[in-house]
């Protein structure tokens, strides 16, 4: 989540942006087309790579793993019943996972009717809170309030993403999966067709001074178990939402080639990520 440039000027400059047939990105998103390159298999694994400390992304596609494989770009066939069974098992509503499983998602161009439904599921952390030049975390990042405040998140209108989900696997809703919205470099310079085709997690995830870069080094293990959980459970919602299932991402992968880039998600287990996905998919069939 780390802005090099104040957000209201990158707010501005993406406003006033009109950009048709043009591609943006390593992984090549295509304004005619509002999708990156290849299938859906395909623009996975190129925007699923590890990042790594600085934003570095890995230049080898990302393997699926199985779960994820098997699902991504596939109609959803889970029954909308049994996800809200589970929802209310896990003591959670609809309205706190993003919104109503009966509502669709935000459409490309700003909700225009006739632009296509959202595609992509993009995986931020805030990095931060800042511990600056502590050698190391504190042991208690998973639980603590210091680091677990959604508080600052908040915002009525404008809240920089649609999910903050802390470690501890609370969630603060800053906008419904049915509202455009942008928070990556890509969307803002396209402008306003990409508005809409993209939902937006911000994982909550502390930092610590690095020498090249105030916020350079994360935590490992990056994620606790509550936060895939509750992840994978956003995911699928997202899905059943958009009726099929959404291309996952990382903010640093979708924003690789372009100026003043990001460095999130840091130490993000793709596996157990996908174990989480796994485990959910068990209890709703």
């Amino acid at each position: 989540m780390r802005y090099l440039l104040p957000l209201g000027i990158l707010i501005l400059a993406g406003a006033t942006v009109q950009t048709s047939a043009a591609i943006f990105g390593k992984c090549k998103f295509d304004t005619e087309t509002m999708a990156f390159a290849g299938n859906s298999s395909e623009q996975a694994s190129c925007l699923l790579r590890k990042v790594k400390i600085l934003g570095n992304v890995d230049a080898a596609p990302a393997q699926l793993p199985p779960n994820l494989a098997g699902f991504i770009g596939k109609p959803v066939d889970i029954s909308k019943a049994k996800l809200q069974h589970e929802i209310s098992a896990q003591g959670l509503t609809e309205a706190g996972l993003g919104g109503s499983l009966d509502a669709p998602v935000s459409r490309g161009n700003s909700n225009n009717p006739h632009a296509p439904f959202a595609r992509y599921f993009v995986i931020h952390d805030t990095s931060s809170p800042n511990f600056g030049n502590v050698a190391q975390f504190p042991a208690d990042i998973d639980t603590s309030n210091q680091v677990n405040r959604l508080d600052g998140f908040k915002s009525a209108s404008n809240a920089k993403a649609h999910i903050f989900l802390n470690r501890r696997g609370e969630i603060y809703v800053g906008h419904d999966f049915g509202v455009p919205w942008r928070a990556t470099k890509l969307e803002l310079q396209i402008g306003t067709l990409a508005r809409g085709m993209f939902l937006h997690i911000e994982n909550v995830q502390p930092r610590r001074k690095h020498p090249s870069q105030p916020d350079g080094n994360a935590p490992t293990p990056g994620f606790s178990q509550a936060q895939y959980d509750r992840l994978a459970l956003l995911y699928l919602v997202a899905s059943m939402r958009a009726q099929s299932g959404l291309v996952p991402a990382f903010h640093a992968a979708i924003d690789q080639g372009l100026s003043d880039g990001h460095d999130d998600p840091q130490n993000f287990s793709l596996e157990d990520f996908d174990a989480a996905f796994g485990r959910l998919l068990a209890s709703v069939k």
